[in-house]
């Protein structure tokens, strides 16, 4: 008998019109200051960004000095927005591998939705688990997760 997964990704593959891709347009315009107080999001920005929360106005970046939360990568704005909206649907085309930890650690505290239209994500370091939108199947290796993407993105399978 397999374990029940009790909180997961789901995972549409292929390319979704519904799934937010300009995530600098919506991250800009909907989060909140104080997401940027919470040390779940430090810790990603830090990760993710190599970039100090200072306040929930500043971050520190090694490369482009002192900045607001606007100028965070998409990665990271993505990852943000996961964790603290309950009705967000991105395209994970716009996280790099450096997403990849998060977007598990992400999956085992909450469920959530996501497409994925590209090549980019494997989880080959991570324990993904997730529930494949296109056919109902559940995902408990980075080997079902690439099955899966091989089977449906790009292949005309869009909604």
């Amino acid at each position: 008998m397999k374990p029940e997964v009790k909180t997961m990704l789901n995972i549409y593959f292929g390319y979704d019109t519904e799934a937010i891709l300009s995530i600098d347009k919506y991250f800009n315009n909907t989060y909140d200051e104080d997401w940027l107080d919470d040390p779940f999001v430090k810790e990603m920005v830090l990760d993710v960004d190599c970039s100090e929360v200072l306040d929930k106005y500043c971050i520190q970046s090694p490369v482009l000095g002192q900045i607001p939360p606007e100028k965070l990568s998409g990665g990271v704005k993505a990852l943000i927005c996961m964790y603290k909206l309950d009705d967000f649907y991105v395209d994970l085309i716009v996280c790099g591998k450096n997403c990849e930890k998060w977007i598990s650690e992400i999956a085992e505290k909450k469920d959530f939705r996501a497409s994925l239209s590209g090549y980019d994500l494997g989880f080959e370091k991570t324990g993904i688990q997730a529930r494949c939108l296109n056919d109902g199947s559940e995902i408990r290796t980075s080997e079902d997760w690439i099955l899966k993407m091989c089977a449906y993105v790009g292949g005309g399978h869009e909604r």
